[in-house]
């Protein structure tokens, strides 16, 4: 099993989405306590960092929703991209490299901008404003944690659920009457790298990639536990998406129903189908994959044709 695991980098993917899970605490003993004390921290930190006057007038509730939410999803973020960035400036793993080329410095510097405006501008007040619809009595503090099953099984119907909105809001946005007034903005790399995945306008910034993200949670009322996770996930795989990389290791491609960074990546340069984020499922049933599988076969060919050829001349 150890040499099986050791030659197969999928098999890293699937040890690394178990790590992910497991890191949320379902099912464990200290679980309820360990959420509660991040919960608490929260709380802390807010009452230490805002002025009296502010601390009055606030829903701890919400401001401790948004103060978690914000938290895990910038470490997650800027982590994310920095892996990227680290791989990119000291050329490792290059030969899992999806395009050639650097984008334009003044559009990374212009992404740059819309992330730092998004993330700590506009996210933490809309965040603090939204928690009406996620709580429900004891949904922070005190709610009893889902089972490791419940929490998976929650989770992937999540991810169907993100699936299907993101898809056809995408598709909806390639639309030619619209297309150039929300969406081009986005596409504005041809080659994305992972800090222009959430370089976008507000309307699909709030479509396609936040609603279609919570939908899942809101609609099963799930442990904040799930949402957290969730939301964090999602983040990483777009983030893996745009990154320009297609690693072996990636738990977004473990299955063959799911060609994450290959496929989002070909979207861009060629701006044609490949609408879903997760699976590849509606791209599939739509008929909207067509030129990728076109694509993908051609570059079979090639690479067949190129063997062939070196191995002639290797007997020659």
């Amino acid at each position: 099993l150890g040499k099986s695991i050791t030659h197969d980098p999928k098999a890293w993917g699937v040890l690394l989405f178990v790590f992910l899970v497991n890191a949320f605490l379902p099912g464990r003993v200290d679980a309820r306590g360990s959420f509660d004390a991040a919960s608490s921290a929260a709380r802390v930190a807010l009452e230490r960092l805002l002025p009296e006057a502010a601390r009055d007038s606030l829903d701890h509730d919400a401001a401790t929703f948004a103060a978690i939410a914000v938290a895990a999803m910038e470490v997650c973020f800027w982590s994310t991209v920095a892996f990227y960035e680290t791989l990119d400036r000291l050329k490792l793993l290059q030969n899992y490299k999806l395009h050639d080329g650097d984008p334009d410095p003044e559009m990374v510097r212009e992404a740059l901008f819309d992330v730092l405006l998004g993330h700590f501008v506009i996210r933490p007040p809309l965040l603090y404003l939204a928690y009406p619809l996620f709580a429900s009595e004891g949904w922070m503090q005190g709610a009893q944690m889902p089972e490791f099953l419940t929490f998976v099984w929650q989770v992937f119907l999540c991810m169907l659920a993100d699936d299907t909105l993101f898809y056809w809001s995408h598709r909806a946005l390639h639309h030619p009457s619209i297309y150039k007034y929300i969406h081009k903005k986005h596409h504005m790399f041809k080659k994305p790298v992972a800090i222009a995945t959430e370089y976008c306008h507000p309307v699909e910034d709030f479509i396609s990639n936040t609603l279609s993200t919570v939908i899942g949670p809101l609609l099963m009322k799930t442990h904040a536990s799930v949402f957290f996770f969730y939301t964090t996930f999602k983040l990483v795989q777009s983030l893996d998406a745009h990154s320009g990389f297609n690693l072996p290791f990636s738990p977004f491609s473990i299955l063959d129903s799911m060609d994450c960074a290959p496929a989002h990546d070909f979207h861009h340069t060629h701006n044609v189908g490949n609408y879903g984020g997760f699976f590849i499922f509606w791209d599939w049933v739509c008929g909207t994959d067509g030129r990728y599988e076109k694509h993908l076969a051609k570059n079979k060919a090639n690479v067949a044709y190129f063997n062939v050829v070196k191995g002639i001349e290797g007997i020659s």
